[in-house]
């Protein structure tokens, strides 16, 4: 285990600036594969029942009397915005979202998914209020994906993937040149090669687990921003809006970027067996 250590700090010693480069390059475009991946779950619009608006986890619309005054309405405003289980609350004209009826309506997003069912209970109970729609009713929680940008995702997912072993394979083969005469002399000291060859996928493993570990820190910095602003995200990445589902293509994806860098790791690991790093070279 200390040669391992020993053999792997060596290599990554032996990294110049354009190798290091190329290693950043790899990581980049693994990264790239796993956002694009997480793209397929997480981009596209929620499917809405027909006449009912897109609706966020934990948003309801509360349509309201036309015959409430301005008054009536303002007042109503401040009660629901003063309640605890209330993150934010917008009023808007029906006409604005297509509907037919007169009046205004407010939509409001609560604090938590599980708030929001006491939250409606609540609402509902107040005078001037017509009907409301949350998201149980108005729609589920699948994603609408177009042919067209699945398609598109895939031949990105499949260049980037490609991308990534063509670059990662030219950077091995610059930093195992760098490190011909170490590996040689390993060789002529018997040396086996279930020795020399494990510390080479690790380095690979290592771009796997560095690019995983931004995919996460990307997808939950996102999925927070989506929080902030659920109706200027519903219509583009409403998976973003969905914690369980951010969850599971964080740890999905980090499970990929691992996978592809131990392959990335293994290719580099089978240049070791060309004739220049042999003994007789």
């Amino acid at each position: 285990m200390s040669r391992f250590f020993y053999l792997f700090g060596n290599l990554l010693g032996a990294m110049s600036g354009r190798i290091g480069a190329l290693f950043l390059g790899v990581v980049g475009l693994i990264l790239a594969a796993l956002l694009i991946f997480a793209a397929f779950f997480l981009v596209g619009e929620t499917t809405a029942q027909e006449n009912n608006p897109a609706l966020a986890p934990g948003e309801i619309v509360v349509y309201l009397s036309p015959k409430l005054s301005s008054d009536d309405v303002q007042s109503l405003y401040l009660k629901i915005r003063d309640m605890p289980e209330t993150r934010t609350i917008n009023y808007r004209f029906a006409q604005e979202l297509g509907f037919d009826q007169a009046g205004g309506l407010f939509i409001v997003q609560a604090v938590s998914d599980s708030a929001a069912a006491s939250l409606k209970n609540s609402i509902s109970q107040m005078p001037g209020v017509t009907n409301i729609d949350s998201v149980t009713k108005a729609q589920g929680t699948s994603v609408f994906l177009s042919n067209a940008l699945r398609l598109g995702l895939l031949v990105a997912l499949i260049v980037s993937i490609a991308g990534s072993l063509i670059l990662a394979r030219h950077a091995f083969s610059l930093l195992l040149d760098s490190f011909s005469s170490e590996i040689r002399l390993l060789r002529l000291a018997g040396t086996p090669e279930r020795v020399i060859q494990p510390p080479v996928v690790a380095l690979g493993v290592l771009c796997g687990v560095i690019s995983s570990m931004l995919l996460v820190v990307v997808v939950y910095l996102l999925h927070f921003l989506a929080l902030s602003h659920p109706q200027a995200t519903i219509h583009a990445a409403c998976g973003l809006l969905l914690p369980g589902r951010v969850l599971m293509v964080s740890l999905v994806g980090s499970l990929i970027g691992i996978i592809l860098g131990g392959m990335i790791g293994l290719l580099g690991a089978s240049l070791t067996s060309r004739k220049r790093f042999q003994i007789y070279s």
